[in-house]
């Protein structure tokens, strides 16, 4: 029902822009415009339009789970959004370790920025990424700013 509206608007602006913009186009070309293209030129969607990935944050809206690596360890990550506040809260393993660290932090668009904490008070590491083609990578800090790692992550599961 929705693309019949989509299509059925577009046709109307190009209904409504032919008597302005044919002539316009026509002139400047040199050549006769048709309002087919003059739809193609104007307002044909676009591929990302129809086919854009949702952003980190409109995927965080659900909980995650993400699986990569962090330095040289193989990780798992599970974040979610926060109940009654804004931002998301999660923790993460190192595969091999049965310590769970846990984080919070915000999403805006694909940004992410994060803390962790090992005990749910004092912050032990920040992680700072970007969410681009599936895949989010970034730096995790030590607290000092001492040990910086590589992460990169891929969405697994909800």
């Amino acid at each position: 029902m929705l693309t019949n509206y989509k299509t059925t608007a577009r046709w109307l602006l190009v209904s409504a822009c032919s008597a302005i913009v044919l002539p316009v186009m026509a002139q400047q070309s040199g050549t006769a415009v048709s309002a087919a293209t003059l739809a193609s030129t104007l307002i044909a969607p676009s591929a990302t339009s129809t086919d854009a990935s949702p952003s980190l944050q409109e995927l965080v809206r659900k909980p995650l789970v993400l699986r990569g690596t962090l330095g040289n360890d193989q990780i798992q990550v599970r974040v979610q959004p926060k109940v009654n506040e804004d931002g998301l809260e999660g923790k993460y393993f190192i595969f091999g370790q049965s310590a769970q660290v846990l984080l919070a932090g915000e999403v805006d668009q694909n940004e992410l920025i994060m803390e962790e904490s090992y005990n749910g008070k004092d912050v032990s590491g920040d992680w700072q990424g970007t969410f681009k083609d599936g895949v989010l990578s970034g730096t995790w800090s030590s607290l000092d700013g001492s040990v910086n790692k590589q992460f990169t992550l891929k969405i697994t599961a909800p």
